[in-house]
């Protein structure tokens, strides 16, 4: 990107993201009456999201690790959804005591080199990685 891109680089392609969350295992049951207000939210708010999914990864003595799995329909649903009031107040939620360390964020999407750097620089707030896929494909709705 040779200037610094403000806009959300157009991409009507149907992409995936994995967000992993370390949460002690004291404030687990805080953490999921949190993930259940925000998961209301989205499903009444984002038409763009498509699947919206809270697993929980792993497991130990010391904290839980838990899954958020959101598919949006585009980069704009997910440019909305990053943008909005009720995730922002959901992760201000979160980094008062609830969460362990940074959240890690994985992407699948089928970008080219621009919209890469953009989404890198948006991303740049959490442990960022794209994903490497070997097969696949991404529709384009």
């Amino acid at each position: 990107m040779t200037q610094q891109q403000t806009t959300v680089p157009s991409d009507n392609k149907i992409m995936a993201l994995e967000a992993f969350e370390h949460v002690p295992n004291e404030n687990v049951a805080r953490y999921l009456e949190l993930g259940q207000i925000i998961d209301d939210l989205v499903r009444e708010k984002e038409p763009g999201m498509l699947v919206h999914a809270l697993t929980q990864s792993s497991r130990n003595e010391i904290e839980t690790v838990f899954r958020w799995l959101e598919v949006f329909e585009d980069s704009a649903a997910l440019e909305a959804h990053l943008g909005s009031n009720h995730v922002a107040h959901h992760i201000e939620q979160l980094s008062n005591g609830i969460l362990t360390g940074q959240i890690d964020l994985v992407i699948y999407a089928d970008w080219d080199e621009d919209t890469r750097a953009y989404w890198q620089d948006r991303f740049s707030a959490v442990n960022f990685s794209y994903a490497a896929v070997e097969s696949g494909f991404y529709r384009q709705r």
